[in-house]
């Protein structure tokens, strides 16, 4: 943990002097931060898009300066029209949610094709982002708090980190990228205490997403250390993707020989004889997603009740319904999956992923 300290640090801008400009670029709304496409294979080519256009304002949020995004996934069918379209989480505000569905149901795209025939295709997501152009992106209080914050944890001052802290983060946030200035001086907060659990908890919270545009400087080093993290959860196949976010990114400045170590070690635990264990529990709509690095699963101490399994593949989608504590074994064909369990409550489980056999 005390390399994590020194290392997160260093990293933080503006931690030499609170003088230093905010690091947060001005974006018109409303931004678009679209679902990437997945590798191509010989036989498989994904969907492209074909025309999109991006969501309406809600008026009354408009009026109120208030900001916010909405996740979604979606399928895409032969005709390349947009279904099925599912809400992953928000950050709060009804009409986001319905002005982000309504403009993803009107997008087209050309299908995807396997072995040159249209397909229907699952894996498609897409956070859209309703924000203002201006030239700071988050109120006042919230720097000041920050670079206050800082200022403590240079001087190791306990009590000032300790003030700050509890200060930053019973605010509520309206603008875009006001949680991630309370996330990245929690993450410093929890190195410099030593809090492992609090620096972890943070850290699987981080919209790394949004990290991006608020501390693009930061983004790469903090995407590895939740690619750790992920792995750590053995959540195998979502290390992988961010991994790949990673090396996509030219200006990264993580080496390549380290992201092709952490890729070798990714794929020899999920060529392991070893059983992925996965801690699940359904968040605030009720969704808990989850990215296979497996074929063969199965849920196991059930603590309330799941109205439905919706698995998303590559060129199939299934809803299944759920009773009791299940087992799945999916066929390969069905290529990349996504589960997607929702509740009516707060549900918890185990997710187990067999190896194989």
């Amino acid at each position: 943990m005390a390399r994590l300290i020194l290392t997160m640090l260093f990293l933080l801008p503006g931690f030499a002097t609170a003088k230093s400009e905010l690091p947060v670029p001005e974006i018109v709304i409303p931004k678009l931060i679209t679902d990437k496409e997945t590798e191509t294979a010989p036989d498989f080519q994904p969907a492209k898009l074909h025309a999109r256009a991006g969501p309406i304002y809600p008026a009354y949020y408009a009026r109120k300066q208030k900001e916010g995004w909405a996740e979604l996934t979606f399928t895409i069918e032969k005709d390349g029209s947009v279904s099925n379209v599912l809400v992953t989480n928000d950050s709060g505000g009804v009409q986001f949610v319905k002005a982000a569905i309504k403009a993803v149901n009107s997008w087209k795209y050309k299908p995807a094709l396997e072995f040159n025939q249209p397909v229907q295709s699952n894996i498609h997501n897409v956070r859209l982002t309703f924000k203002f152009a201006r030239d700071k992106n988050i109120r006042e209080k919230v720097y000041e708090y920050y670079m206050q914050g800082l200022e403590f944890i240079a001087a190791k001052d306990r009590d000032g980190m300790d003030e700050i802290y509890e200060q930053i983060n019973d605010l509520s946030f309206r603008m875009y990228g006001e949680k991630d200035f309370a996330d990245v001086y929690t993450l410093n907060y929890a190195s410099q205490i030593k809090d492992t659990e609090l620096y972890h908890t943070t850290l699987k919270n981080v919209a790394l997403i949004s990290i991006i545009d608020t501390f693009p400087d930061l983004w790469a080093d903090l995407a590895m250390e939740k690619v750790k993290l992920l792995a750590e959860d053995h959540k195998l196949a979502e290390a992988l993707a961010l991994l790949n976010d990673i090396e996509a990114d030219k200006s990264s400045g993580v080496e390549q020989s380290t992201m092709a170590s952490t890729r070798e070690q990714l794929n020899q635990h999920i060529n392991s004889e070893i059983d992925l264990v996965v801690e699940a529990k359904t968040n605030k709509l009720g969704i808990w997603q989850h990215h296979l690095a497996r074929n063969h699963f199965a849920i196991t101490d059930l603590q309330g009740k799941l109205k439905h399994l919706d698995i998303r593949c590559d060129n199939t989608r299934r809803l299944i319904n759920i009773d009791e504590n299940s087992e799945w074994k999916i066929p390969r064909k069905w290529r990349d999956c996504v589960l997607y369990f929702k509740s009516e409550k707060s549900a918890q489980f185990t997710l187990v992923e067999f190896a194989n056999s």
